[in-house]
């Protein structure tokens, strides 16, 4: 099986296709096999790559190093790959990788695709929308919020095949993904502004972790950058409405390759 050795850990990624590069990052609830409706369809188009996140699916490492690490081993997994630059598609957690990887490497962007994720792009007003997400929620996990309500009973092998895919995650430490602490006021949008390539902000109408109120205002701060809601999705909108998405997604790459 493939894997790369990247800062001490393994990654274990899937390459398809030929053409310019289109990485896609998995969110927390997923790995690479979250993408499976994505990746034959761009493929035609693309070379896409997949992998799992360390301490996802099938990649190994150290997890005590903290969240930080996303975008040191995305960098490292491009290195490693022999992919100078590419247009990244990134999943709710995935945003972190995006944050990581604007600061260490920004002209390896060729384009970004951010889905159910600010990015980092963030003010008081969406500070204060996830405090009240995060309240209202309580103790009910993440993963009961990330499909739209209904689509269980819509879709219900596919909701099955959702829950089955993450399954296959190892546990992770308590609080790694966690929020950042309440003094912290930084933000990413001056740097994703100042990448100068095209950038898709893209959320379901549903989404009950960043709803599309949220990406509205992170996407405003972010220069040039466009929103698409999907109608009728949830969280993972790439999941449940991937025609759309890919629709949607695809038509924005072909813009920015153009």
């Amino acid at each position: 099986m493939p894997y790369a050795a990247v800062n001490g850990a393994r990654l274990y990624y899937r390459q398809h296709g030929a053409g310019p590069d289109l990485v896609f990052i998995h969110g927390a609830g997923g790995n690479h096999l979250a993408w499976w409706q994505q990746t034959a369809h761009f493929a035609r188009d693309y070379r896409v790559t997949v992998y799992d996140a360390r301490g996802w699916g099938l990649s190994r490492g150290e997890m005590a190093v903290g969240r930080t690490t996303l975008g040191t081993d995305l960098l490292g997994l491009l290195d490693h790959l022999g992919i100078g630059r590419a247009h990244i598609a990134a999943q709710s957690m995935g945003g972190r990788a995006v944050a990581g990887l604007a600061r260490l490497a920004p002209g390896r962007i060729a384009s970004l695709v951010l889905s159910g994720t600010t990015a980092g792009a963030t003010n008081d007003r969406i500070r204060e929308m996830q405090a009240a997400l995060r309240a209202e929620r309580g103790d009910a996990s993440l993963r009961e919020q990330a499909l739209a309500p209904g689509f269980e009973a819509e879709e219900p092998a596919l909701a099955l095949l959702y829950r089955q895919i993450n399954a296959l995650n190892p546990p992770r430490p308590r609080g790694l993904l966690g929020p950042p602490p309440p003094t912290y006021r930084g933000s990413m949008h001056e740097l994703l502004s100042g990448l100068g390539v095209p950038i898709l902000y893209i959320v379901g109408e549903h989404d009950a972790i960043t709803p599309p109120a949220m990406i509205r205002e992170a996407a405003a701060l972010v220069r040039g950058a466009r929103v698409h809601i999907i109608p009728g999705a949830g969280h993972s909108c790439y999941f449940e409405r991937a025609a759309e998405w890919n629709a949607a997604v695809g038509e924005f790459l072909a813009s920015a390759s153009g």
